[in-house]
């Protein structure tokens, strides 16, 4: 109904400026205090309504909802612990949905990979094998939960993932001989998924790999090598692989909530360093070795699936493997797993500001 009044509002410029206008300074009004907390203000807030603008278009309802979302969640009130902070504060952004309003999962259900199960071949998973077992979790449960609390071979693990910079990475979540459990912070750190330890609910930015607010500040954890990839060929190579299952009581799996946005090619939240030597949204994946940083624009590499391109960096020799539907994993000269990521190249140099990139 809402759908077809706005339709029809299209229609009536005259109208539809009024009504929008209205709006915008509705939420204007509703989004000072908000921002003024976080040391952005009015400024702030305006730059948010032009890159949602940027990236859902001006006469999109979504750009509305979504501008209400992240002003009328205050950063303040989710009682964080931004003690022993190493970023700025003011660096983090509300991503609309508050605290773990996008709800990881914590005691999650597998199914046998070979039961018939609603997803399809070419359905991508991030795929772990660790200690002689091998999961698989869809993208598609990921897009709605973003953080899955597990055990694999005995180890206990957190699988990540964040839409927004595409970024899929797996995490050991002992530190200090405490395991800790995951939740959606609801913020975002240069457009990245921010998670939240339950523990002592300090801040760890996806791409940082560590805490950056906290008791735990300043430790890493160890990431574990993962694929991303399509569930036809995961199950290729580990027939006797388990399945992530839906959550009771989800039931929008099958769509993807971020299909504007990547045919979009424009990000939609701030991101503090802005790296011009590639389009913001190009696929790369990256790979740190020795303090030192390259990344490797999916599209320079073979498109034969069995040959990879070799490099060395620091002296270790590496292959890059091209995979299907812009994916990629990289071994070492004995094909053995290296943790490297894909995703978005502006969330890959947003957080390694010196890298390399593979041709130039």
């Amino acid at each position: 109904m809402l759908q077809k009044v706005f339709l029809d509002l299209r229609r009536a410029k005259g109208i539809y400026f009024l009504i929008t206008q209205g709006l915008y300074s509705l939420i204007e009004l509703l989004g000072r205090r908000a921002f003024s907390t976080m040391s952005k203000g009015r400024k702030a807030f305006k730059e948010k309504i032009v890159m949602a603008q940027k990236t859902l278009g001006t006469k999109s309802l979504s750009v509305f909802m979504l501008v209400m979302f992240f002003t009328i969640n205050a950063f303040p009130s989710e009682n964080f612990d931004l003690s022993k902070n190493l970023v700025n504060i003011s660096d983090f952004t509300s991503g609309g949905p508050g605290k773990d309003a996008i709800p990881a999962i914590v005691n999650p259900k597998f199914i046998p990979g070979s039961k018939p199960f609603s997803v399809f071949k070419s359905d991508l998973v991030i795929g772990v094998h660790s200690g002689g077992e091998a999961k698989a979790y869809p993208i598609n449960i990921l897009n709605r939960h973003e953080i899955v609390n597990d055990h694999i071979g005995g180890v206990p693990i957190a699988v990540t993932w964040c839409p927004l910079t595409k970024s899929g990475m797996v995490f050991k979540r002992r530190i200090r001989n405490e395991t800790l459990t995951f939740g959606v912070s609801g913020l975002l750190y240069n457009s990245n998924l921010v998670m939240y330890d339950r523990n002592n609910n300090g801040l760890w930015p996806q791409l940082t790999q560590g805490a950056v607010t906290g008791s735990f500040s300043g430790e890493t954890l160890t990431m574990i090598p993962s694929r991303v990839m399509t569930w036809g060929d995961w199950k290729k190579i580990y027939p006797g692989t388990k399945i992530l299952f839906r959550e009771r009581g989800h039931f929008r799996y099958s769509t993807d909530p971020y299909d504007h946005y990547h045919l979009s090619s424009a990000t939609m939240f701030p991101v503090k360093y802005m790296d011009n030597r590639l389009p913001p949204k190009k696929i790369v994946i990256g790979i740190t070795i020795k303090g030192i940083s390259k990344a490797y624009p999916i599209e320079r590499l073979k498109r034969n699936y069995s040959k990879p391109i070799e490099d060395i960096i620091e002296g270790r020799k590496i292959r890059i493997y091209r995979g299907k539907k812009d994916t990629a994993y990289i071994t070492d000269e004995d094909e053995n797993l290296l943790p490297a990521v894909t995703m978005y190249w502006f969330a890959w140099s947003s957080f390694n500001k010196k890298t390399l990139i593979y041709g130039q």
